[in-house]
């Protein structure tokens, strides 16, 4: 049976993105299954999908190598088909028009399913009549215009089944849009057992994800976390996903002072190894029209504190099994939830361990039985030939885009706009580049020294208590008795570390890293198989970092040394190298009346009766330093009240950068104040500290470049994750 998803734009991130991807996937174990995406701006789809899911973009508006698609008159025009109350109408246009329709007219699916009202309209009007025809609803069926509900109960009418994620949306449907004769069930969205093993809940950190837009209420998760945090010391909050609230997020964790606790870490895909890392899940939004994320957690082993909103949250939860709800909207409710799970770990295990079991009902293997079924049961009502007979493969069949184009070819009569062919038959070649699953070439001899994989190799991590990285390697094909991982800095190509690869029976290779050894200094490393005297680099696998967590209070004797697997912006897998003779760890800088208080470690040298030193040396010329004597118990702590005026009175630029480093008053040298002790290799942009402004009314004095007034000083993390001050002149 072929199947295919007709998607807005597969390329991008979202729920119904990740769930169109795991339901296609599962099905393509029995199924030929192909994946339509309206629009491509990415060379690659941001999740990964399996080589068995063909993919089909129908309009390709990447910047390289042509502009063809971007620069064709009817992509500049209106659509037509699409209703104008679409939330992303203006997306779409002419072009899409034309492209659907010929897609939808030249393929020769079993089954067509439309993943959004706008498109399973056009699935409903266009679609082959022999075909079943699906319409999944991803989004509350409240929440969608009245001018498309109106679409749909004239034209869902051609529909076989509506699917929606909830029971509730389901019976709001069948209440709200009425349609004669349609079916409309629910089908809850699949999610994969994690690549990596469950958490074990006794970390001390609250993990939500997702987009960072107002309905999500991070606002409401950020003031609710605040008032917990006074009783609960050493939690911190990460917020993963990125969106139009990031500024505001930003600018109420300042607000709060709690900049110390809670971070906005960005996006991440796959999420698997960022939950495992975390002890609870928090979902606090005003509706979820499912609830990805949810599921998600409840796969990684975690409890969910989720307030009760529409639709999906009271449908996956049970509430004090796998989980907790509270009311929408209530920061004090959402607070105690999280202090109930808080201070009670057997409580958070045993109800991580039922959100395991509980969300077993959501592996898209037994979602996509369900979806055979309801198919099934359509083409036995409709007569159609019964699903399940053998077709070609996804890499020899050809693509609708291909079918259209024959017939364009075969009927010139036929209704394609003037130059419709040369385009349709370009887009069929372009849709059949770009598959994904295409066969790679046949593998060297098996007599040869050295069989190469196929594709490109992938490199997975796992840290262990100790800080020591174990790399696995997949690289199906692969066999090398001789090969080796290697690491080579990027500041010096030349110098490479080389660790052997073994075998670790299920098919990969596995290689530690010698991070207890002089060899990996300080700076960032690529990673490499070496095979046949020829380097692979390693694309990012999952790295599965928890036992980093906590590392810091492990570590006693020097030198320091911290290494920190992470995937490189285009994909690869590198490696962040810490080595350091002395090392002072930063653990927070709290903003006051008179400054900033900084407080911290200084490793495996306890003060005794002597005082902590702070010494500040501004970066640019003329070089000038500063000192501050703190405080400390005797043991390795240190406690420094940094009083800015001196700091802004004798700046001689309008822009300055000043470096901190600690040490013991009266003995010769020091360390500089950083961050090292982490799970993450970049903390600038990420770990975001509250800015301190000075008011100068004296009059301006010679040695200055710039006016008297207004002065910011910010304590930030540089690329080093080494602390820093800037100070710059707001006038």
């Amino acid at each position: 049976m072929k199947i295919v998803f007709l998607v807005h734009n597969i390329y991008g991130i979202g729920g119904t993105v990740r769930t169109v991807i795991n339901l296609a996937q599962a099905l393509s174990a029995r199924h030929e299954v192909e994946i339509a995406s309206v629009y491509r701006r990415l060379d690659k789809p941001t999740f990964d999908i399996a080589p068995a899911v063909r993919l089909t973009p129908l309009i390709d508006l990447r910047p390289e190598p042509d502009r063809a698609d971007a620069d064709d008159p009817l992509y500049a025009q209106r659509s037509r088909l699409v209703p104008p109350s679409e939330e992303l109408y203006l997306q779409y246009s002419a072009l899409s028009d034309q492209r659907i329709v010929d897609y939808l007219r030249g393929t020769d699916a079993d089954v067509v399913i439309g993943t959004r009202p706008s498109l399973a309209l056009l699935v409903a009007e266009y679609a082959p009549e022999a075909a079943v025809r699906l319409a999944q609803e991803h989004m509350t069926h409240t929440a969608v215009p009245a001018g498309t509900r109106a679409a749909i109960a004239r034209l869902y009418q051609r529909i076989d089944a509506a699917v929606t994620v909830t029971e509730a949306d389901a019976e709001s449907f069948r209440t709200t849009t009425p349609v004669s004769g349609l079916r409309v069930l629910c089908i809850p969205n699949g999610v994969p057992v994690p690549a990596v093993a469950p958490a074990d809940c006794s970390g001390r950190i609250v993990v939500a994800a997702g987009r960072l837009i107002d309905w999500k209420r991070y606002d409401l998760l950020i003031h609710a976390f605040a008032r917990v945090l006074p009783e609960a010391p050493g939690w911190t909050l990460r917020i993963y996903g990125s969106g139009s609230e990031h500024g505001p997020l930003t600018r109420l964790i300042r607000e709060l002072g709690v900049h110390n606790s809670v971070t906005l870490m960005g996006s991440v895909s796959p999420m698997d190894a960022e939950w495992v890392k975390g002890s609870i899940a928090a979902v606090g939004s005003d509706l979820e029209p499912f609830g990805m994320t949810l599921v998600e957690a409840m796969r990684c082993g975690i409890p969910v504190v989720s307030t009760a909103c529409p639709d999906g949250p009271p449908e996956i939860l049970s509430h004090g099994e796998d989980g907790l709800l509270v009311p929408v909207g209530d920061i004090d409710a959402f607070a105690a939830g999280l202090l109930e799970l808080i201070r009670d770990e057997e409580k958070r295990s045993r109800m991580g361990h039922a959100a395991l079991v509980n969300s077993r009902r959501y592996d898209p293997e037994v979602i996509a039985r369900r979806y055979e079924d309801l198919i099934a049961e359509i083409c036995h009502e409709r007569g159609l030939p019964a699903p399940g007979r053998p077709r070609t493969t996804a890499a020899h069949r050809p693509t609708g885009a291909v079918v259209a184009a024959a017939r364009a070819v075969a009927n010139p009569a036929g209704p394609v706009a003037p130059g419709g062919v040369r385009r349709l038959l370009g887009r069929a070649v372009r849709a059949a580049g770009s598959r994904v699953g295409l066969k790679a070439a046949a593998p060297s001899s098996p007599t040869a020294p050295a069989t190469p994989g196929r594709g490109e190799p992938v490199g997975g991590c796992r840290a262990d208590r100790s800080g020591a990285i174990t790399v696995t390697v997949d690289w199906p094909g692969f066999e090398d008795g001789r090969a080796k991982l290697v690491c080579r800095a990027r500041a010096d190509r030349r110098t490479k570390v080389r660790a052997a690869l073994r075998a670790d029976g299920s098919g990969g290779f596995q290689a530690t890293l010698p991070t207890a050894s002089e060899k990996l200094g300080e700076g960032r490393w690529d990673l490499f198989v070496e095979s046949a005297d020829r380097l692979h680099r390693l694309r990012a696998g999952v790295r599965d970092l928890r036992d980093l967590l906590g590392i810091g209070e492990r570590t006693v004797l020097l030198p320091v040394r911290s290494h920190v697997p992470y995937a490189t912006l285009d994909g690869f897998l590198a490696l962040r190298s810490w080595v350091r003779d002395r090392h002072a760890e930063v653990a927070d800088i709290r903003v006051t009346d008179d400054g900033f208080q900084v407080a911290g470690r200084l490793v495996a040298e306890p003060f005794g009766t002597v005082r902590p030193l702070l010494t500040l040396r501004r970066r640019q010329p003329p070089l000038l330093e500063y000192q501050v004597e703190g405080d400390s118990s005797g043991g390795e702590d240190f406690h420094f009240l940094l009083t800015v005026d001196d700091l802004v009175a004798g700046r001689v630029r309008a822009h300055e950068d000043w470096d901190l480093w600690v040490g013991r008053a009266g003995e010769a040298g020091e360390a500089r104040l950083a961050r090292v002790f982490t799970d993450l290799a970049d903390l600038k942009g990420i770990q975001v500290y509250p800015e301190l402004v000075w008011t100068d009314e004296t009059a301006s004095e010679p040695a200055h470049d710039s006016p008297p007034g207004r002065t910011r000083v910010r304590p930030y993390c540089a690329r080093t994750n080494d602390i820093s001050l800037n100070v710059v002149d707001f006038d």
